[in-house]
C-alpha cells in the first residue's frame, strides 16, 4: 500500500511537470514514455516520469522532433550520451541552415524597412539584384500571370 502513495496520478503529473494530461497521454501514444501502471483502471506514474518528461521537453527546445527524442530515450542499443551525440551532431546542420535563412530574411526586411518607393513596383525588393538573397528564404512563389499569357511568351 506504501507503494500507492508514491504513485502520482496524472493529473499530478501534469501539475509537476506545467503541461496538460492531454500531452501527457500523446507522448505516451507516440512511445515516448513507457505505460503507466493501472490502479482501479487509472493511470499511476512514478516519480521518475518527471524527470522523463524533463528531457523530452528541453529535447524538443533544442530542435529534435518527437521520433529523434523516442530513439533518445528509449535505444537500448547504445548509450544515451552516445545517441544523444549522435543527434546532435545531425542536428547541427540542419541548425546552420536555419540561421542561414534568417540572416537572410533579415536582410530583406532591413531593405523593406527602409523603402520609401511611391509603388511596389518600383520597390528595390523586387528588384534582379535582391532575388539572390529572396532564394534562402525557402521556396520562391512564381507570380501569377493573367489567363492567357504563357511563361514563354512573358
Amino acid at each position: 500500500m506504501s507503494e500507492d502513495r508514491t504513485l502520482l496520478t496524472i493529473g499530478e503529473v501534469a501539475a509537476r511537470a506545467g503541461m496538460s494530461a492531454s500531452r501527457i497521454r500523446y507522448y505516451e501514444a507516440r512511445g515516448l514514455l513507457a505505460e503507466p501502471e493501472r490502479v482501479a483502471g487509472k493511470r499511476r506514474y512514478r516519480p521518475e516520469v518527471l524527470s522523463q518528461l524533463a528531457i523530452i521537453e528541453s529535447s524538443q527546445r533544442v530542435g529534435f522532433a518527437l521520433d529523434e527524442i523516442r530513439d533518445l530515450v528509449g535505444s537500448r542499443d547504445q548509450p544515451a550520451h552516445e545517441r544523444l551525440r549522435q543527434l546532435a551532431v545531425m542536428k547541427l546542420p540542419e541548425l546552420d541552415e536555419l540561421i542561414d535563412r534568417a540572416v537572410s530574411l533579415r536582410r530583406l526586411l532591413e531593405i523593406c524597412s527602409k523603402c520609401n518607393c511611391e509603388s511596389i513596383d518600383v520597390c528595390r525588393m523586387f528588384d534582379e539584384r535582391v532575388l539572390p538573397l529572396r532564394d534562402l528564404t525557402g521556396p520562391a512563389r512564381r507570380p501569377r500571370l493573367p489567363r492567357g499569357v504563357s511563361r514563354a511568351g512573358a
